[in-house]
């Protein structure tokens, strides 16, 4: 059985044999083709899922969100997905804004259904994290797409389980690899790598960025 963060977004992905994650993909829709080559997808057999921010600062947001639908991929709510639906103004987001053109408003309409979390199979789908002491359904939005410590803890400190948490949203970071969270933001629009996990058989794959596409900001939470 699959819940999500949004009745209206439910997909029963029941009898998928394998789940390829993704991290944050942000635009970088080359990579994005090199993993799956690397990982040997294929989409008659495999689940493709992505863990938000597949939009901004890389050059081709486009591409990803085509990608994205053509292969019905599994994706849930970034923070930057959210800025673009919330029109906030942003130099990167006017490039995503004129990279969609004529199909802008499609593609709003498109990510607006996105859920904020996908659980199934002994797993949970978010893109930044769960708060202590909750579920994610008891989460905020906020929560869901931004989190990442608490009084200057990793969230994941504090996650029991029982499901796996895998989750993107800390370039910085890096990857997480717990026994019951994987971090997969690998920070690939910033000249690193965009990095894949296998589900159930929890197989990393990762391919380098082309270069980078963006520089990081000094400024804390700033990715």
């Amino acid at each position: 059985m699959t819940s999500t963060g949004r009745a209206s977004a439910h997909r029963d992905i029941e009898g998928i044999r394998e789940v390829l994650f993704v991290g944050d993909v942000q635009g970088c829709a080359a990579e994005l083709r090199d993993l799956l080559h690397a990982a040997g997808f294929d989409r008659r057999r495999h689940q493709l899922a992505l863990c938000g921010d597949l939009i901004n600062r890389g050059p081709d947001s486009a591409g990803v969100l085509e990608l994205a639908r053509r292969f019905d991929a599994l994706a849930v709510l970034g923070n930057h997905e959210i800025s673009l639906l919330e029109g906030r103004p942003s130099a990167t987001l006017d490039q995503v804004r004129a990279q969609l053109g004529s199909s802008l408003d499609e593609w709003l309409r498109w990510l607006s259904g996105l859920p904020t979390f996908v659980a199934a199979d002994g797993y949970i789908l978010v893109h930044a994290g769960i708060a202590p002491g909750k579920r994610p359904e008891q989460c905020t939005r906020e929560e869901l797409t931004e989190l990442r410590t608490v009084e200057g803890q990793p969230w994941f400190d504090f996650w029991r389980g029982p499901e796996t948490v895998i989750f993107g949203h800390w370039a910085a970071r890096g990857r997480v690899d717990l026994p019951l969270c994987k971090g997969l933001d690998t920070g690939c629009v910033y000249g690193g790598q965009l990095t894949g996990l296998w589900w159930p058989r929890r197989e990393w794959v990762s391919v380098p960025a082309h270069r980078r596409w963006f520089t990081r900001s000094s400024q804390p939470g700033a990715e």
